[in-house]
């Protein structure tokens, strides 16, 4: 298994849904990532705006029905001790819907590589400013 030094850790930014989908699927792409979050394989970026979508996405009926408490508290228990938290200054008007915006914003003040996602508004785009934006399971392919 290949060591991550600081320098070639990547420096990501995850969509809602890819945490969403950690909680839901276990085995799937986005719980791989959520896993290279928590073992420190990864460096996620988020932000106020972030971190109150997924809060509110778990609390939403369809998800509280289809999870345990428990896992929902594990899950963003482990988001806020493995993300660093930031505060975004800079502000683009790039995506459909305007609440994506705010996965771009936060990826341009970290300086992302990627921006980790399964919405297709998002997706549209390809990469924006140098920063990819992909599937759980391309970023999966990319950094083996």
């Amino acid at each position: 298994m290949k060591s991550f030094t600081k320098q070639d850790k990547p420096i990501v930014v995850l969509d809602t849904n890819i945490v969403v989908s950690a909680l839901i699927a276990r085995e799937g792409a986005p719980a791989k990532i959520f896993e290279k979050l928590v073992l420190g394989k990864i460096e996620n970026y988020t932000s106020k705006q972030i971190i109150s979508e997924i809060k509110e996405v778990f609390n939403r009926k369809e998800t509280t029905k289809r999870t345990f408490q428990k896992a929902r508290n594990f899950i963003i228990k482990h988001y806020l001790n493995n993300s660093i938290q930031l505060t975004t200054k800079v502000k683009v008007n790039v995506v459909e819907h305007k609440s994506d915006n705010k996965f771009i914003e936060t990826a341009i003040e970290a300086k992302a590589g990627y921006i980790i996602t399964g919405d297709c508004h998002l997706l549209k785009l390809k990469e924006f400013n140098g920063i990819k934006i992909v599937k759980a399971r391309q970023f999966l392919e990319e950094r083996k």
